[in-house]
C-alpha cells in the first residue's frame, strides 16, 4: 500500500513538475511576442446610403433616438440641409455592406386622453438599426493568413471589424423645429 502511494505521489509531483515547465515556456514564448497596433478589417466594404423617412409635423414632434447598436455609435446633432425635402428625416449611413444591414425604426407612440390636451405631442421615436450579416467564422477564415503571418513575425496586433462607420442626420430647416434629439445617457 505504501509502495502505491508513493508511486502516486511521484507521478503527481511529475506532472506538477511538467504543467509548471510547460507555463514557463508558454509565457517566455507570449513575453517574446511585440505589439503591431490596431487593423481594421473591412475598409473595402464600405458604402454610404441615405434612408429617408416621411413624417407630418401636424401630428406632433418626432424624437430620434441617438444610439446605434451595432458599432456603438451615436448621433450627436441634426443637421439643418435645404437638399432635404420639406416633412422627411435623410440618414445618411456609412457602413460595411459586407457586415451591416442598416434600416430605418419607427416606433409609434400610443395617444391617450391626456395626451390629446397637451400642445407638445411626440408622434413617435426614429432610430437607426443595423442588423449583423455574416458570420464570426468567416471573418476570421477571411483574414487567417495575415493572423498566421504575423504570428511568424513575433508579432500580434489588434483587429477591429467596421459594421457602422459613420451617421449623419438631415432634416429641411422648416421642419427641423419638430425633430429632436433624444440623448441617452453614456
Amino acid at each position: 500500500m505504501r509502495r502505491i502511494q508513493m508511486i502516486l505521489t511521484g507521478i503527481f509531483l511529475g506532472g506538477v513538475l511538467l504543467g509548471g515547465v510547460g507555463t514557463g515556456i508558454a509565457m517566455v514564448e507570449y513575453s517574446s511576442l511585440t505589439y503591431g497596433g490596431k487593423h481594421i478589417i473591412g475598409k473595402e466594404s464600405l458604402v454610404t446610403r441615405q434612408f429617408d423617412f416621411e413624417f407630418n409635423p401636424d401630428n406632433g414632434n418626432l424624437i430620434f433616438d441617438d444610439e446605434l447598436y451595432l458599432g456603438g455609435m451615436f448621433v450627436t446633432a441634426i443637421e439643418a440641409d435645404k437638399e432635404v425635402p420639406a416633412d422627411v428625416v435623410r440618414c445618411e449611413v456609412t457602413y460595411n455592406e459586407k457586415r451591416a444591414k442598416p434600416f430605418v425604426r419607427f416606433h409609434e407612440n400610443e395617444k391617450t386622453e391626456e395626451d390629446q390636451e397637451e400642445t407638445a405631442v411626440s408622434q413617435g421615436e426614429l432610430r437607426i438599426t443595423a442588423r449583423y450579416e455574416g458570420s464570426d467564422l468567416a471573418v476570421f477564415m477571411e483574414n487567417k493568413d495575415r493572423f498566421l503571418e504575423e504570428l511568424k513575425n513575433r508579432v500580434i496586433s489588434d483587429y477591429e471589424v467596421l459594421y457602422i462607420t459613420d451617421i449623419t442626420v438631415k432634416v429641411n430647416p422648416e421642419t427641423l423645429p419638430f425633430v429632436e434629439l433624444k440623448s441617452n445617457a453614456r
